[in-house]
């Protein structure tokens, strides 16, 4: 297996591009802190039946979910707390970018997490959320890979690039240096004044 390593390609920057079975493998493995062990693939998660209820009854067609799981390697690795952003299509599901790329999933899988946040674009222009909705859509039927080297234009995706891709580069200010690439966080996402908070369940 190869190493971390740095790119440089022309009129960029160096920067940091992690290996793919990196992402895929952190994302997996949960750490325990007392006594020190690890886990792959852990089944429990903090966000339970009552707040995933709430959650149901706010979220509308557009908005934009963000989650966190605690412990995990790749949460580590995502500056800021929310380690992951998605798009609520409608229809109880949810699109977003992972490691096996973009796909369309149940909201109810979406938040057996540890902390959610929804968030709603403010004062969105006519046929916006339609036109995000449509974009992400497409994305989830090309099942359009995963962006492991975080450069825009080059055909994939990371979690928040979709969504703000979807959104019509609505998040432009957002982006910030991140080991060598200029990236959106989800917590770029979180603060932007571009959305506005319509519900979170924190742990």
């Amino acid at each position: 297996m190869g190493g971390i390593t740095t790119v440089q390609t022309t009129g960029d920057v160096m920067g940091l591009q992690l290996p793919a079975w990196l992402i895929k493998v952190t994302g997996n493995i949960y750490l325990h802190k007392f006594p020190l062990w690890v886990t792959y693939k852990p089944a429990h998660h903090k966000v339970k039946g009552k707040e995933v209820r709430k959650i149901l009854n706010v979220v509308q067609r557009g908005d934009i979910m963000l989650r966190r799981y605690d412990g995990f390697l790749n949460t580590i690795f995502t500056p800021g707390f929310w380690g992951h952003a998605g798009l609520f299509v409608g229809h109880d599901s949810v699109i977003h970018a992972v490691g096996k790329g973009v796909i369309e999933e149940d909201i109810l899988t979406f938040c057996r997490t540890d902390s959610v946040s929804v968030l709603r674009v403010k004062s969105a222009a006519d046929g916006l959320i339609d036109t995000a909705i449509a974009c992400a859509t497409k994305h989830a039927r090309k099942k359009t890979e995963y962006d492991y080297r975080f450069k825009a234009k080059n055909g994939n995706v990371y979690c928040t690039e979709l969504v703000h891709e979807c959104y019509n580069k609505l998040f432009q200010n957002d982006f910030e240096d991140v080991a060598g690439n200029t990236i959106l966080t989800p917590d770029g996402i979180r603060k932007s004044d571009k959305v506005e908070l319509a519900i979170e369940v924190k742990h």
